[in-house]
């Protein structure tokens, strides 16, 4: 028995027979924050092609910012090192089979007069054991120098306040820059970013350190066939898509000793256009009448991998 598939519109997404990449730049602005939201920011996340944006988490620190419209906790500790259990974290998951690359970040940095004069930004990609490398650029305004360093160890530090300053408050804020490691480079699964501060200028825990104007830079590589077919079945024999090009308004697959579970079309832009799930069916139809013409791809799931096979729709 012929199975029809009738394909309903969808939004989900697909992907290394066709590739596109997208850059993105997420913005986190902490423009809701204020002194009773928590440890979670309520600003909505960025949102970009193929990557789900999580909140910005404050995690062993204070139960609330410490003022409004930047991310700003007290509890960092005055030790010379990064206490593993306090930290800002962001994490960034790719979403469907889109792989990722993370490239660079920059924000800006603020403390309290007792706050963390220390901090450095670490990814789960290595355990978080090494300091992604850190940059940093003066803003306004202008001054005889600046107040942040970095250090051999991609530390970043808060120095000498510049002479035409009135304190060590956030009023005097560098640009922090950080370029990613070839390990955030081509990934599928989430990126847990996270922000250790510590050598507190005072032993109580009272100080703030605080960041704002967050903008993660990277792409986005939409492609079809990720990770599919590890198996050594030769999926190539056993499903068969005609008649191609199809003309008439349908097209059909033959399935044999395979089972197939799921079939998805997909444009030539790599958005999912349908999705179908199937049962043990070895001959299906694809209903093509409200389709334009153009150029389609068809993924067929089974319990032995993916095929996927270009499709063209002429009239």
């Amino acid at each position: 028995m012929i199975k029809k598939l009738l394909f309903v519109a969808s939004v989900s997404l697909s992907l290394n027979t066709f590739a596109q990449t997208t850059p993105f730049s997420l913005y986190y602005s902490f423009a809701n924050t204020s002194s009773v939201t928590g440890v979670v920011d309520p600003t909505p996340t960025p949102t970009a092609v193929g990557v789900t944006s999580g909140s910005f988490t404050a995690v062993g620190l204070g139960a609330n910012p410490t003022t409004t419209n930047v991310f700003a906790f007290q509890g960092f500790d005055n030790s010379t090192s990064p206490n593993p259990a306090k930290y800002f974290e962001l994490v960034l998951t790719p979403t469907g089979s889109y792989i990722v690359s993370l490239t660079n970040m920059s924000f800006y940095m603020g403390r309290s007069n007792t706050g963390a004069q220390t901090w450095c930004v670490r990814t789960n990609k290595d355990n978080y054991t090494t300091n992604a490398v850190g940059s940093t650029s003066l803003i306004s305004p202008s001054s005889t120098g600046s107040i942040i360093a970095v250090n051999s160890n991609n530390e970043f530090n808060w120095g000498t306040i510049p002479t035409n300053s009135a304190t060590a408050s956030s009023a005097w804020r560098n640009n922090c820059q950080v370029t990613f490691a070839s390990n955030c480079l081509n990934q599928t699964t989430p990126f847990n970013i996270r922000f250790y501060a510590y050598n507190a200028a005072s032993t109580a825990t009272t100080g703030s350190f605080r960041i704002d104007s967050v903008v993660v830079n990277g792409s986005a590589t939409f492609s079809l066939g990720v990770g599919i077919n590890k198996v050594s079945h030769d999926l190539n024999a056993k499903i068969h898509l005609y008649p191609n090009p199809a003309s008439n308004g349908v097209a059909n697959i033959k399935i044999t000793d395979v089972a197939a579970t799921k079939v998805q079309l997909i444009n030539a832009l790599g958005s999912v256009i349908s999705t179908q799930i199937v049962g043990k069916e070895n001959d299906l139809q694809l209903d093509l009448t409200t389709l334009p013409v153009g150029t389609y791809f068809v993924r067929v799931e089974t319990l032995q991998g993916v095929k996927t096979e270009k499709l063209i729709i002429s009239k």
